[in-house]
């Protein structure tokens, strides 16, 4: 008996690795060998285990990074590389590169032949029943675990462009019957809800109707419902043909046989605007047989590709607007003719076309660019993965029109995800306070007016619009290009991009000579005055920052910056001690004379043991906003010998332990700073 191993790398994934579950129950219960099953590494106890022989998997190429650490966690495994296997997708896709890679050649395509994995019987893997049980050995929960994962065919025929089914499947296999199959899991595994069926396209099948009567003769026919072996409750089973169903074939009869399982949803591919009247014909022949949950996938970000016979040309961001308007203008008509009974509902999901020997998604079709690919990805982090489907959604996310939708993609992301009315459901729940509450609104509010000047300045662009936004169209803002943008209103909107902390870097890089600087002063301060309070935040609230924030921020703004500051921190009766101290050695080291930071920290020890008065701490404050450092001292020193006589006394509580220490590190700091500077005149 054989130790083997089998491992699907730590990406994140919907459905369990069929092909290891197969080849799992093909060593079990053929070959009689101990089987494991992880995802990504082992657990720690059985991490020096040597294992006899070891499967990877592997799924799209732009998770290469985790499954060539995946192989390489393998090698370390066994005693020779002989002993590791690796396949699936990306291995078929590109055996080259996994080669040169990592000196493992892969096992390419399905494991339909004899001798693919040199082990007797082998050739009957694929069409072998998967073990459910494998999964028990992993703590990680597919979102999609409760189901038969079959096929009904193989293969596709299409030869579509962006497609790596022709390489997976190259073969058409019209039938192969799921009956016997889905009797094995149940006798083995027990029964499952739902029908998961990666069929490629089932449609084009010219024994399609054998595999609806299969189907149903499984147990489900439209209505068809399953008892939970746990609960006893019982719910509705559906049919998903995950991969989707081809349009081009669908007729009038496969509509009205598709209309007799239980099928939820009925996924309609709509990968090209030149699709259109193919795919609106076939969502109609859906609702018309009784099919009421209706979904798409929206390839985008592709370029010219051929497929299905003809040719199609590279998408543009209005070409993906206009599919997902086109999906819900069609569902407001069927519902209007169809929808009395039962509501008909239709989801659309973008999906990012990403290059078939692309190692990382990061790939930018030719009518798109970085900026517009990622604000479409956070756009969609509302729908949570479960597609657009609503109008009103739809019309606020991305727009009333294709021009609305581009201007959307043009915007700041973080103000993309500002737009709309603010979230009160998590407001007066244990999950937020109203303090908690009342401060995220406030930022919202700061948001809101970041985009009124956001839309204004990108309304006065005019013939400057397509400047923008190749200037923008990389996704990374830096704040060293501000430099060199000669237009005022460009100039402007590109600050919007900044983070605040690279904002401040930008500070620090503007002669204040030059007509740039009072351009960005007045832009910051006068104009848009929410980016301001977001330099003081981070000036103030950042407890470990970098010495370039201060220093920006003072010489930039100057004494009125500075007073500023003040003013934020009198709130908080300046309780800011780490960043007092780093701000007093800026300040000292820089030539700031008319600020002592250090004497501000003095002053929260007087604070601490209540030495002042009322009134004398109005006065303090009051000194310290005018900057008066030598009136600030003389209230310090008119009390030093009560501050003394208090300290002495609370020295054995915990309050004078803590005053004690802060004076202590505050008289450190003192030395640190006078040995820095004679060291450095030195």
């Amino acid at each position: 008996m054989a130790n083997i191993l089998l491992i699907e790398p730590d990406y994140k994934c919907k459905q369990p690795p069929l092909g290891l579950m197969k080849i799992s129950f093909f060593h079990k219960n053929i070959l009689h060998d101990y089987v494991r099953f992880t995802k990504g590494k082992l657990p720690e106890a059985l991490s020096g285990t040597k294992w006899d022989r070891v499967y990877v998997t592997s799924l799209f190429t732009f998770e290469w990074k985790v499954t060539i650490e995946a192989i390489e966690y393998a090698k370390t495994l066994v005693d020779s590389t002989d002993k590791i296997v690796v396949g699936g997708i990306a291995a078929t896709m590109l055996p080259d590169q996994i080669y040169e890679e990592t000196g493992i050649q892969p096992v390419c395509g399905l494991l339909n032949e004899p001798g693919k994995l040199g082990l007797p019987g082998d050739e009957c893997i694929d069409q072998i029943t998967p073990d459910y049980s494998m999964l028990e050995d992993i703590d990680y929960v597919y979102p999609f675990n409760n189901a038969y994962f079959l096929s009904a065919t193989k293969g596709c025929g299409n030869k579509c462009g962006f497609c790596a089914v022709q390489t997976l499947e190259p073969k058409f296999i019209p039938y192969i019957d799921i009956k016997d199959r889905i009797k094995a899991i149940d006798e083995r595994f027990g029964p499952k809800k739902d029908l998961i069926l990666m069929d490629n396209n089932v449609l084009r099948s010219p024994r399609f109707n054998d595999i609806i009567d299969d189907i149903i003769a499984a147990g489900f026919g439209k209505g068809a419902t399953y008892k939970n072996p746990r609960t006893g409750k019982i719910v509705q089973r559906y049919v998903d043909f995950n991969q989707g169903l081809d349009a081009l074939f669908l007729t009038e009869e496969k509509a009205k046989r598709l209309g007799e399982i239980a099928l939820r949803p009925a996924r309609v591919a709509f990968d090209h605007i030149e699709d259109r009247d193919i795919y609106e014909r076939a969502l109609r022949l859906c609702a018309k047989n009784g099919i009421t949950e209706l979904s798409n996938y929206v390839l985008y970000n592709s370029e010219d590709f051929g497929g299905k016979g003809k040719k199609y040309h590279a998408d543009t961001p209005a070409d993906l607007y206009d599919r997902m308007k086109i999906t819900l203008d069609l569902l407001d008509e069927l519902n209007a003719e169809y929808g009395k009974a039962e509501r008909i509902a239709a989801f659309s999901f973008p999906m990012r076309y990403i290059p078939l020997s692309a190692h990382e998604r990061g790939y930018v079709g030719s009518q798109w660019n970085a900026k517009f690919l990622r604000a479409v990805q956070r756009m969609l982090v509302p729908t949570q993965g479960k597609g657009v489907c609503s109008r009103s959604f739809f019309e606020a996310d991305f727009g009333k029109s294709a021009d609305d939708f581009v201007r959307f993609l043009s915007m700041p992301e973080k103000l993309i995800a500002a737009r709309g009315k603010i979230s009160t459901k998590s407001r007066g729940k244990a999950s937020e306070t109203e303090e908690q509450f009342a401060i995220r609104k406030a930022g919202w509010e700061r948001d809101q007016k970041k985009i009124q000047m956001w839309n204004s300045l990108y309304t006065q662009l005019g013939d400057e619009h397509e400047d923008f936004i190749n200037l923008i169209g990389d996704n990374e803002y830096l704040p060293e290009k501000v430099l060199g943008i000669t237009s005022t209103i460009q100039r402007k909107l590109y600050i919007l991009y900044l983070t605040t902390p690279r904002l401040v870097a930008l500070l620090g890089m503007i002669d204040k000579n030059s007509p740039t600087y009072s351009i960005v002063k007045a832009f910051i301060i006068e104009e848009c005055p929410d980016l301001y309070k977001d330099i003081l935040d981070i000036v103030a609230e950042s407890e470990v920052q970098q010495n370039y924030i201060f220093k920006n921020f003072a010489e930039f703004f100057g004494r009125d910056g500075v007073s500023d500051l003040l003013k934020r921190l009198v709130i908080s009766d300046f309780a800011v001690d780490k960043q007092l101290s780093k701000w007093d050695m800026i300040s000292k080291k820089e030539g700031i004379g008319y600020i002592d930071f250090e004497l501000i920290r003095v002053y929260r020890r007087f604070v601490d043991l209540d030495v002042l008065s009322k009134d004398e701490h109005d006065i303090a404050q009051k000194y310290i906003l005018e900057m008066d450092m030598t009136e600030m001292a003389s209230i310090l020193a008119t009390h030093i010998e009560k501050f003394e006589s208090l300290l002495l006394s609370a020295v054995d509580t915990e309050k004078g332990q803590a005053v004690l220490k802060k004076v202590t590190k505050t008289i450190t700091k003192n030395i640190q700073i006078k040995l820095e500077n004679f060291l450095g005149e030195k």
